[in-house]
């Protein structure tokens, strides 16, 4: 069952100002993690763009929280996400946090901040473009709930 109060929370930040903590960041991955897997409707939706078939499995790395690792995983419509290193990952990428939470909450275009210097990677840019389709999707939907 997806957690109400926390669906509630996000959609607060993702129609105001968003978010800049990385609690925010793990909020907000946890509740891709619920609706991805309880929630047919998102699934739909994948199907619906060709993105059921993509994979991601990223290693994120935040720079200025002592390079805090975490990972991100995306496969036949559902996320889930974790603490820590994720052997062989399609993507290593490297930001702050203030950035990763505005990737997450679509403060920030993940290619606008690669130009910017703010995110460096390891891996395929397509990944990367992946990586924001995926949660652009999922914040959608989440407005929609």
């Amino acid at each position: 069952m997806v957690d109400q109060e926390l669906l509630t929370t996000i959609k607060t930040k993702l129609n105001e100002a968003g978010s800049d903590t990385l609690d925010d960041s793990l909020k907000i991955l946890e509740l891709y993690k619920q609706i991805s897997s309880e929630v047919k409707g998102l699934h739909e939706e994948f199907e619906d763009m060709a993105m059921l078939d993509m994979e991601f499995l990223g290693q994120i790395i935040i720079s200025d929280e002592n390079n805090k690792k975490l990972w991100v995983k995306f496969k036949e419509g559902s996320v889930d996400y974790g603490d820590g290193e994720v052997e062989n990952p399609t993507l290593i990428f490297k930001t702050s946090n203030s950035t990763f939470t505005g990737i997450l909450f679509g403060q920030i275009e993940i290619s606008s901040a690669h130009e910017a210097g703010e995110v460096s990677f390891d891996g395929k840019g397509e990944e990367l473009m992946d990586f924001q389709a995926i949660t652009s999707v999922i914040n959608d939907f989440i407005q929609n709930l």
